[in-house]
Parts: structure tokens; sequence; C-alpha cells
């Protein structure tokens, strides 16, 4: 085997495969609590699942998107802000402990955490906000201009810091691989897709533009936000705001 095949990504892949004879290792993992809250946060902002949102055709969305870098100076509303959440991780059935939202996770298990750097939102603190999904609100875990070290994480993209927000989407390990194992690592990236997939397609319906960003500097991003790199990790980032010139066409 040469030394390319011999690689971790490779080597993941190949050894989180699904086989008839076995459906990979046994290990016992903890599990973590499904949900994650800041009690001691100092603001907390509720979001409305109704506001902003505006008739759109999905297939017109679809022909539509693109990766947008180029952004107004305006805020964006807090009206918007909520419709783009709600688009990503609104809660569509709540039954039997779970609560099912407009994006699929793998066994409904939701690992993915949410979390804002707000640059220019209406009646919003800039700083760094979380997303509290069974209270559905916004909550503050620190004020502050994040822009440049947002930037800096993302090795260097001026766009990060000239958005109206960006989001910065974890994965808490254990939510999934308490029953998933090691290939829960696969599920992480596919529901963070999801996710923004979902960003995106609101986004354009709503005239906005998004960037996904998966080059960033991991520990950089986790320090941001002030998570551990073990068991909640940085998986994917978006940058968004009210579309400028530049920007690609229709």
């Amino acid at each position: 085997m040469t030394d390319w095949e011999q690689r971790i990504g490779r080597r993941y892949l190949r050894e989180t495969r699904y086989q008839r004879d076995s459906c990979g290792d046994r290990l016992t993992y903890p599990r973590a609590p499904l949900y994650k809250e800041y009690p001691a946060a100092s603001q907390r902002l509720p979001l409305d699942p109704e506001a902003g949102q505006v008739p759109a055709d999905l297939w017109e969305c679809l022909r539509r998107r693109r990766s947008q870098r180029y952004y107004q100076d305006r805020p964006l509303t807090w009206e918007e802000v909520s419709a783009l959440l709600w688009a990503t991780q609104g809660i569509t059935l709540a039954t039997r402990g779970y609560l099912f939202r407009t994006a699929p996770s793998a066994g409904a298990l939701y690992p993915v955490e949410t979390y804002l750097a707000l640059h220019r939102v209406e009646d919003a603190t800039p700083g760094l906000w979380h997303l509290n999904v069974p209270q559905w609100a916004l909550e503050l875990i620190k004020p502050g201009d994040f822009r440049q070290p947002l930037v800096a994480a993302c090795l260097s993209q001026t766009f990060m810091g000239t958005a109206a927000l960006a989001c910065i989407w974890t994965g808490i390990l254990n939510r999934a691989m308490w029953k998933y194992r090691e290939r829960a690592v696969r599920y992480l990236f596919l529901d963070a897709g999801h996710i923004c997939q979902n960003l995106m397609l609101a986004a354009t319906a709503l005239g906005l533009g998004v960037c996904p960003v998966g080059a960033f500097f991991d520990e950089e991003v986790e320090r941001l936000v002030e998570v551990d790199g073990q068991e909640e990790v940085a998986l994917y980032l978006a940058a968004v705001g009210p579309l400028s010139a530049g920007n690609h066409k229709p």
C-alpha cells in the first residue's frame, strides 16, 4: 500500500465502512446532552419562528444560489436573522423527547451547535451568540467586535469581516458517537452541510448573500467560541449579508 493510501483521511474512511460481517467498533461512548445552553448569558433574545419569511419558488432559489462574498453596509434586520435561523434549525415537530427540525440529522440527534458572530444586526449587541434551540432564542456569550479574529482564523478571507454576521457551526461528538461510534464523525459533517444549504436557500429567497467557509484554523475558531476542540469541535462557517455589487449574477 502506498504512503498516500495510509494517510489519515483514507484510513478513516476505510476503518469506518459498514460491512455485513461488521458494523464498526463496539466501544461504548458516553451520551452527551441533546441540547446546549448558557444559563449565565448576559442577554437572551427570543426569535420569532414566523418572522421574516417570504414566499419563494424553491426551483428558482436553487437556480440562483451562489457563494456571495460582497455585502452592503446596511444591518440585517432581526426578522431576517430569525428567518435564516428558522430555515437552518427551526423546530418542525416535538415528539418523544426529540425536536425535529428543518434540516435532517442522523438519529435526530442534532450534534451540530450554531454560534453567531453578530457584526451588524438591528437591535442586537455585536458579539458572539449561541442558538438555544429549545428556548428558540439567541444567548450572548461575549460582547465585542470579532471581525478581525474571524478573518485571521479563516485564512485572511476578508469577507468574514465585511459580512453582517458569521455563522459558526461546531459538533458535539458524543451526542452522536454514543449511538454511531466512530462512523458518527462522518455524520457531523453531513449534518453541517444540510444546515448550510438551508441557510443558502433561505438567504437567496430573502435577497441576501452567503458564502460558506471550510478553510479555517480549527483551534482559533474553537478559542473564539470557547469550546475545547476535543469533545466539541469546529466544523464549518458561513458569512451572511445583504447583497452588494460584485457578486455572481443569478
